[in-house]
């Protein structure tokens, strides 16, 4: 009886590690440059406008980092993304309003 706990706790541990392995690749071979189309593409981060971002906000959530950033002093909300960080969420920054 112990030896066919072990085989069948070998195979099962085999097919286990194989699809994480296939996962892995998954994610590794896909190309930041693509456009997404579903949140599941891009291995734990969310498709916004085709771009995966990776953020730790729900990705049911708008990405509007704005609505909920309260500026002072006349200023307004601007979306600033990093440019030395593609793929990041963007970070809420108060501008002096040019109107």
């Amino acid at each position: 009886m112990s030896r066919s706990y072990l085989f069948v706790f070998v195979i099962v541990f085999v097919v286990c590690v194989s699809f994480s392995g296939v996962l892995t690749q998954i994610c590794e071979d896909s190309d930041s440059d693509e456009i997404c189309v579903d949140h599941e593409q891009c291995c734990g981060g969310c498709c916004f406008d085709g771009e995966c971002i990776d953020t730790a906000r729900s990705c049911l959530q708008s990405l509007d980092v704005c609505a909920s950033h309260a500026c002072v002093g006349g200023q307004v909300c601007s979306a600033f993304l990093p440019p030395h960080c593609p793929g990041c969420e963007p970070v809420p920054l108060c501008v002096d309003d040019v109107l």
